[in-house]
């Protein structure tokens, strides 16, 4: 983890403010990619949920989990703080990107219509939708097809 480059402290769009919260470690053997997380705050300063941007690529990461994670707590849905998420990072995570030559990609479930709306507000193009693999996490908790977004985070800032 020591090879990922620093994380800013906070990033601010719209109506979010993400912080900087720890690293997360990869598990080459499990196909996890090592990242950063972050807890996204509405302009109240609340929690309303996480942001992750996983660095490197996997079959994990390639076909169920993508690049780009995030989730808003229930009671918070339906603000546009996932996007406004994404956008804050846009430009951190193109820099990221170009540094190590990595295509960034977003996946959802299929049936995840809010989700498919966030993705497409911050205009990733969709690719197809794929397998996931069995044994993966994501097929063991029920989650058989993802769509697949090919997010280009610098043409968007």
């Amino acid at each position: 983890m020591n090879q990922l480059p620093k994380a800013p402290e906070s990033l601010r769009y719209g109506k979010v403010k993400i912080v900087f919260d720890r690293l997360t470690e990869g598990d080459t053997e499990r196909g996890f990619a090592p990242g950063y997380h972050f807890k996204i705050l509405n302009t109240n300063c609340v929690e309303v949920g996480h942001f992750n941007f996983r660095v490197r690529d996997s079959e994990h990461v390639r076909l169920a989990a993508g690049h780009i994670g995030y989730e808003i707590l229930e009671e918070h849905r339906g603000h546009g703080y996932a996007g406004d998420a994404c956008l804050a990072a846009s430009q951190w995570i193109a820099d990221i990107a170009q540094k190590v030559s990595q295509e960034i990609l977003i996946t959802t479930d299929p049936d995840n219509i809010p989700s498919i709306r966030t993705i497409e507000r911050i205009g990733a193009t969709f690719l197809d939708e794929v397998s996931v693999p069995i044994g993966d996490p994501h097929y063991l908790r029920g989650s058989y097809r993802k769509r697949r977004y090919r997010w280009r985070p610098a043409s968007i800032v």
